[in-house]
């Protein structure tokens, strides 16, 4: 259907993008501005938001009512869409097989294409190849019924999908890989696994770089990493109450891969925020504040599960007095999501200013010091490197825990930065052994639940608690992608690649070199020999 058609134009067709003729809109959600498809960084205020949003080209935000459901245009996929995706387009002979590896990661039962999505390729002449795994959510004879055949090893096909990074053993020489690889940043603990792919002319797309022209992820767990995390952390946070002899009712609540599902998760949430707007939170810990850095997926998921137990947003200016004032509401959860211009201040007692902190992020330090001691659980999403200050820091706590003011008795730290913006988050940890703590006064850490402490928890592999509805998202985010290379291929000089920039933006490495994007991890590898 698209011979004699620009690339272009093909392109379009297969991205879906929206042009609804919509101009670009705020979406406010608990009196809380959010630019649709905005990054955090962006912006650092109401009117910087506005001032980005009238930069922006019409037709390039979709306008939604509730923000943690809103989408750029070009990510943004309804049925009819994915139709168009999905119809014959005849630029190959013959599409390539895909294959579908089995994950060798302890624990994790995802897969990136769930059987209804392979249904969907196979009816537009696409193979699909699965790798028999008794771990994955979905069974092999769910697949089979969805048209793939299953094999011990999917050497048969030429586009191999994964989750985690394959092991160097089990590469296949000359294929076309779509893993996260943990080697973009220049992993050193990777950095063998990309010289092997480099070695055996392996073409490797890294779905962590599949962005729009904005930079904005559109394959991503992020926001199942956030509900996992949330729930995780309520249920972490009732058991250390418990332990400390405080009854409440986030004991109610279980880890998340307790849970069959999604749906039952938010049932159990729900019968909760009954219960405390009956029974109320003990007053040991009222009012009971919950604080969250970030606003991106993963930041979304953990507020989407928090909403479910009614909570009410707050400023955080003030926030002394409103605990002073508030003492005796136990009814009632609270909830502040910190702004970029709440966490950091100038050292040199000036105002936060997005231009400078960019260029200058030395010159800035934390500013939650101001908030911490009020909050009653901290819930971190926020991305850092090493050039950004540390948002929570051990000398931070003991000063606080010194003043008597301390009532912080958890952290969930989302992000998995060991020693990074948490600096309390020294190691990460499994979905077996979740947590640890803090003992401030000590300065130590011991193993699990304490009554003395704060309790950190760093699960690094949250979405794999959910399989099935994190498999079922994600599938429906990477399947037109699959199509499109499946039905193009990635034959051919670099700029003459017939697939959408969102791939070619992905592609690491292309037949056993490094792409000039990633030109710069040639310096890490030759350090890591």
């Amino acid at each position: 259907m698209f011979r004699g058609v620009p690339a272009t134009r093909r392109r379009a067709a297969l991205s879906g993008f929206v042009s609804d003729g919509a101009s670009p809109t705020l979406s406010v959600r608990s009196k809380t501005p959010t630019l649709v498809g905005a990054a955090e960084h962006d912006y650092t205020s109401v009117e910087s938001k506005r001032e980005w949003a009238a930069r922006m080209p019409r037709a390039e935000l979709v306008v939604v009512p509730d923000s943690r459901h809103a989408l750029p245009a070009d990510r943004r996929t309804s049925s009819a869409m994915m139709e168009a995706a999905f119809s014959g387009r005849e630029s190959m002979t013959a599409p390539l097989k895909v294959g579908i590896l089995r994950e060798t990661k302890e624990g994790e039962r995802r897969t990136p294409l769930v059987p209804d999505d392979v249904r969907r390729l196979a009816e537009r002449g696409v193979k699909v190849i699965v790798e028999s795994s008794r771990a994955r959510i979905f069974s092999d004879e769910a697949f089979v019924q969805s048209g793939a055949q299953v094999v011990d090893r999917a050497d048969g096909a030429d586009l191999l999908l994964g989750i985690k990074e394959p092991r160097i053993e089990d590469l296949m020489t000359g294929k076309t890989y779509a893993v996260f690889s943990h080697t973009i940043k220049g992993q050193s603990n990777n950095m063998p696994l990309l010289q092997a792919i480099l070695d055996r002319g392996i073409t490797l797309l890294d779905y962590e770089c599949v962005t729009d022209r904005h930079g904005t992820r559109l394959l991503y767990f992020g926001r199942f990493a956030g509900i996992c995390g949330m729930v995780d952390s309520l249920h972490h946070l009732g058991t250390k109450l418990r332990l400390c002899g405080i009854n409440n009712p986030f004991t109610a609540i279980g880890p998340a891969h307790s849970y069959e599902s999604l749906d039952a998760i938010q049932a159990c949430l729900d019968e909760v925020a009954a219960t405390i707007e009956r029974d109320g939170v003990p007053g040991q810990i009222a009012p009971c504040i919950i604080g969250i850095t970030g606003h991106g997926h993963v930041s979304q998921g953990a507020q989407e599960m928090l909403d479910r137990l009614r909570p009410v947003e707050v400023h955080p200016r003030r926030i002394g007095e409103f605990v002073e004032h508030e003492r005796s509401q136990r009814q009632q959860l609270y909830k502040i999501v910190f702004l970029r211009e709440e966490k950091f201040r100038s050292q040199e007692g000036g105002g936060y200013y997005f231009e400078e902190y960019l260029a200058h992020p030395e010159r800035f330090e934390s500013n939650l010091d101001c908030y911490l001691s009020d909050l009653t659980m901290l819930v971190h999403t926020s991305y850092w490197d090493e050039r950004y200050p540390r948002l929570v820091t051990r000398d931070m706590v003991r000063r606080l825990a010194e003043h008597g003011s301390l009532r912080l008795e958890m952290i969930g730290d989302l992000a998995c930065d060991p020693g990074g913006s948490i600096e309390l988050t020294h190691r990460v940890t499994t979905i077996e052994k979740p947590t640890y703590t803090y003992d401030f006064r000590g300065d130590r850490y011991v193993e699990g639940p304490a009554a003395d402490g704060i309790l950190i928890m760093a699960v690094d592999n949250l979405p794999a608690e959910l399989p099935r509805d994190s498999s079922v998202d994600f599938s429906a985010q990477v399947r037109r992608y699959v199509y499109e290379i499946a039905t193009h291929g990635l034959t051919g000089e670099d700029d003459d690649l017939d697939v959408s920039p969102e791939i070619r933006r992905a592609l690491v490495t292309r037949a056993g070199r490094l792409t000039p994007a990633f030109e710069r991890l040639r310096r890490v590898l030759s350090g890591a020999a």
